[in-house]
C-alpha cells in the first residue's frame, strides 16, 4: 500500500495498520469546551478495505472515522482528552463567529478550521478538509469548497514539507486538481512528478500514469486503487476481467 496515505496526525480515533470501521458503538462524552455530556457514535476497527485515489475507503465503509460532535456548542473532539495547552484556544475557536457560521458543516470541515486556528501542520489540515469532502460529496458546492481547501494545504505541503508528507501531498495535489476539473494543471503537475525519483518504478508511478489517462479523458470522477491495479494488467487479462464482470452483471 502507498506510504501512510491514510494517516491524519493527532486524531486518536483513527485506527493504525490500515484497519477500517466495521461496527459502530455509542459512548458518553463530556464536551471539553462547554462541558455538556452527550452520546456519540464511534467506529470499531475490524476489517481491511480498499481505497479510492482520494483515500476514501471503498466498499462497505462510507466515510471517515466518526468523531464526537457536541450538539450543544458544535465542537468536534478531535483528540480525547484535548491537550491542556490547546483547550483555552479551542474554547475561543468554538465561541468565534467564524465557527458559528459553519456549525452545520461536516465534522471534518469543522476539525479543519479548528486545526487551522490551532496552527497544526498543513498536512494535518489538508487531510481534515479531504475527509470533509467525503462527508459532503453529495452537495456539489460544499464538495468544491472542501476540495479547494484541501488542495490549498496539500499544495503548500508539497512545497514545504519533507519525506513522506511531501510525496503524499504531491500525489494528492494531482488527484485534487483532476477532481476539480483543472485538467491542464493536473497534467502539468503529474508530468512533473514523473521526473522525480520517488515517482518512478513503483505504485506511485502507476497512480500517476493512471491519473494522466483520466485527465486525457477529461474524467473528474472518483476512481480507486483497484482501478490502478487493473489498469496495469496486460490487455488480454483486462478484457477477460471485463467480460467476466459483464456476464456476472447479466446473471445477478
Amino acid at each position: 500500500m502507498i506510504k501512510k496515505l491514510a494517516i491524519i496526525a493527532g486524531v486518536i480515533f483513527l485506527a493504525a495498520g490500515g484497519a477500517a470501521a466495521a461496527a459502530i458503538v455509542e459512548r458518553e462524552f463530556t464536551c471539553p469546551v462547554c462541558v455538556k455530556s452527550f452520546y456519540a457514535k464511534l467506529d470499531v476497527a475490524d476489517s481491511k478495505f480498499e481505497m479510492r485515489l482520494d483515500l476514501k475507503p471503498d466498499g462497505p465503509i462510507f466515510g471517515p472515522w466518526l468523531l464526537p460532535d457536541c450538539p450543544a456548542c458544535g465542537f468536534v473532539t478531535y483528540k480525547y482528552p484535548v491537550p491542556k495547552a490547546e483547550l483555552v484556544k479551542c474554547r475561543g475557536i468554538a465561541a468565534s463567529e467564524d465557527f458559528k457560521k459553519i456549525r452545520e458543516r461536516s465534522t471534518y470541515f469543522r476539525v479543519g478550521l479548528i486545526y487551522e486556528k490551532l496552527g497544526k501542520s498543513t498536512f494535518t489540515v489538508a487531510n481534515s478538509f479531504l475527509r470533509a469532502s467525503w462527508q459532503e460529496e453529495s452537495e456539489p458546492a460544499k464538495l468544491k469548497e472542501d476540495l479547494e481547501l484541501s488542495l490549498k494545504f496539500f499544495t503548500d505541503c508539497a512545497l514545504n514539507c519533507i519525506n513522506e508528507e511531501k510525496e503524499n501531498s504531491q500525489l494528492l495535489t494531482g488527484e485534487l486538481l483532476r477532481r476539480l476539473g483543472r485538467f491542464e494543471e493536473a497534467r502539468a503537475h503529474l508530468a512533473g512528478l514523473q521526473r522525480i525519483k520517488g515517482f518512478q518504478k513503483n505504485f506511485f508511478a502507476d497512480i500517476v500514469e493512471y491519473q494522466l489517462k483520466l485527465c486525457s479523458k477529461l474524467d473528474s470522477t472518483p476512481h480507486t486503487m483497484a482501478d490502478v491495479k487493473e489498469f496495469k494488467k496486460p490487455f488480454i487479462e483486462r478484457m477477460n476481467n471485463k467480460l467476466k464482470k459483464f456476464i456476472n452483471d447479466l446473471t445477478d
